[in-house]
């Protein structure tokens, strides 16, 4: 099984392939994520994890694009990004987006959105909302959801899993 830690910084993973814009003694490719096509083979990858990657890049739906190449059939992508309401998306400078659980939608289901023209190349498996420690306090989920609208630090992150359509 292959898996690619994208955009790995200091997180290696061992029996992983580490990729990441630095250089490094641990790191197997280091290319700019912005720049395509990737130096990565077709269809090679089962599993895609990327941990606080994309909130970093220029254009995120060509990055799933280019994830949807190297991806095999059916591959898991794990990606992770600050949420929005949450001071974690903002006190970044290099953040360039900033993601909430209608994103992803956005993202898969180009038809339905911008991107007319285009097929679905991902299902999404599940979406996770992490909430933070005050977030914790509030039951049930849908309370919680609804409270994050109005006030921010209720929701930290999104943990969202696709899978890989062809």
């Amino acid at each position: 099984m292959n898996k690619l830690n994208f955009g790995c910084g200091r997180k290696i993973k061992a029996g992983w392939i580490n990729a990441d814009i630095q250089q490094g003694k641990e790191v197997d490719y280091s290319f700019n994520f912005d720049e395509f096509p990737y130096p990565l083979k077709d269809n090679n990858f089962d599993v895609v994890l990327a941990d606080n990657v994309f909130e970093h890049l220029e254009n995120p739906a060509r990055v799933l694009d280019e994830i949807h190449r190297i991806c095999k059939k059916n591959a898991i992508i794990k990606i992770i990004v600050p949420y929005y309401h949450c001071r974690g998306a903002y006190n970044d400078i290099t953040h360039k987006h900033y993601f909430n659980e209608a994103s992803f939608d956005n993202l898969v289901n180009p038809e339905k959105h911008y991107r007319l023209s285009e097929k679905n190349k991902f299902k999404i498996k599940k979406m996770d909302l992490i909430p933070t420690r005050l977030g914790k306090l509030i039951y049930p989920k849908k309370l919680r959801w609804m409270v994050s609208l109005v006030l921010g630090e209720i929701i930290s992150l999104i943990n969202v899993e696709l899978i890989v359509l062809k």
